[in-house]
């Protein structure tokens, strides 16, 4: 059972990450609808990184509506229920919300142009951004993850380096897209499962 203390300072802490989880969905929306309006027609290199930042956008607005849940069972003071919600809905916001969003700029950007310059920039940016986010212990890889936090990050910086590849040089960039999607459901689901923490 929580004491009022703690169930205030849980609450501020859920109000917070909401308030941030709703600003990235604005952002993600912003590249979305910036993207739908550029192209009459799709191929798959510009339907992936535009169904990346949908999946991005629901998986942080999901997540969002779960935490906000959470603060009702935080009032009832359910410890075991408290950690379930916050559990999985921080696991959707970072790894399919997060790290789908941040991976899908750079290819959202190569699509809008073709400025060499501006592609390599903005793939700097999010690999050493997000290697930054991951190798540094802010991720909740080290919380989730802890034994294997370090082999996960570097598949994360991996395949965001083979899909930015992939994708510019039209070289087998649907497998990769595929695999990676896959990987990040894969850490969604185990990562609230306590036999993997």
């Amino acid at each position: 059972m929580m004491n009022a203390e703690d169930k205030n300072l849980l609450m501020n802490q859920v109000q917070t990450d909401v308030s941030l989880i709703s600003f990235l969905i604005v952002i993600s929306v912003f590249f979305i609808g910036s993207l739908l309006p550029k192209f009459n027609s799709y191929d798959l290199s510009v339907d992936i990184p535009i169904s990346f930042l949908i999946v991005a956008t629901f998986a942080l607005l999901f997540s969002a509506l779960i935490l906000t849940n959470a603060s009702q069972i935080i009032i009832e003071g359910d410890l075991e229920k408290v950690k379930k919600y916050l559990t999985n809905g921080y696991a959707i916001s970072e790894y399919m919300g997060v790290f789908l969003f941040v991976l899908s700029i750079p290819l959202a950007v190569s699509i809008i142009t073709s400025d060499f310059y501006l592609r390599i920039i903005t793939f700097c940016a999010a690999i050493l951004g997000i290697g930054f986010y991951q190798f540094m212990g802010f991720s909740l890889l080290e919380r989730h993850f802890s034994k294997k936090s370090r082999l996960f990050s570097i598949i994360f910086i991996l395949f965001g380096i083979v899909l930015f590849a992939s994708q510019i040089y039209a070289f087998h960039f649907t497998i990769v897209s595929t695999a990676f999607l896959l990987f990040v459901l894969l850490i969604t689901a185990l990562a609230p499962l306590k036999n993997f923490q």
